[in-house]
């Protein structure tokens, strides 16, 4: 019996699965959704285009597997232990998310002009998980905690909105610059943090504000 050991071997569904993802990823990044096709990516990933419909159905199940990563992989960018004034934190946690961005850029301004995708349920909830992760990590930086009033969530929250329109504005055109993006992120989120924060916490429950600014 022969010991020599066969040209190829079946891998593991789950590394093929990965591969594939992977494959797309490169190709969403670099190309809007509606020009890459099934082919193109079972070529990239080296398989048939009948083991990727196999694995993921469809372009859009692929496409939904791809934000998955993304959005596990970019939740994790702005840094908990730089040990860094916070200043500094925010800056180098700013610039090391746009260079994120920029690096899957046609995944991120799709992500960033969430009007188109916010019909998709799945989408939305994605995106809102995503948020949430990225909220944490800045409390922790700011807080030491993300045990804190629901105001503060609530102000991080909207950030990452004010977020989500100046990416868009930047990578979908001539409206931002990656520079104007950065300054914009970096000293709005440290005055949020120390002024309107403290604003909104001084507000009731209902919305009033304190009676010495009726």
């Amino acid at each position: 019996m022969s010991t020599e050991s066969p040209r190829w071997s079946r891998l593991d569904p789950d590394v093929r699965r990965g591969e594939i993802v992977d494959a797309a990823r490169r190709l969403f990044s670099t190309r809007p959704f509606q020009v890459v096709s099934i082919t193109a990516i079972a070529e990239e990933a080296g398989v048939s285009r009948a083991l990727v419909t196999h694995y993921f159905g469809g372009k859009r199940d692929l496409f939904m597997a791809v934000l998955q990563q993304l959005g596990e992989a970019g939740s994790m960018v702005p840094r908990t232990d730089l040990g860094l004034p916070i200043d500094e934190t925010v800056a180098r946690n700013v610039d090391a998310w746009l260079g994120f961005m920029e690096e899957n850029r046609q995944i991120s301004y799709a992500v960033a002009s969430i009007a188109a995708l916010d019909r998709e349920p799945e989408v939305a909830q994605l995106v809102d998980d995503v948020r949430d992760a990225i909220v944490d990590r800045m409390l922790t930086n700011h807080f030491g905690t993300t045990e804190v009033p629901g105001h503060v969530r609530f102000v991080l929250r909207a950030y990452t909105g004010l977020v989500q329109v100046a990416v868009s504005d930047w990578l979908g055109g001539d409206r931002a610059t990656r520079a104007q993006v950065h300054a914009l992120m970096t000293r709005g989120l440290l005055a949020l943090v120390r002024e309107v924060v403290p604003a909104v916490g001084e507000t009731s429950a209902d919305g009033a504000a304190p009676a010495g600014e009726r």
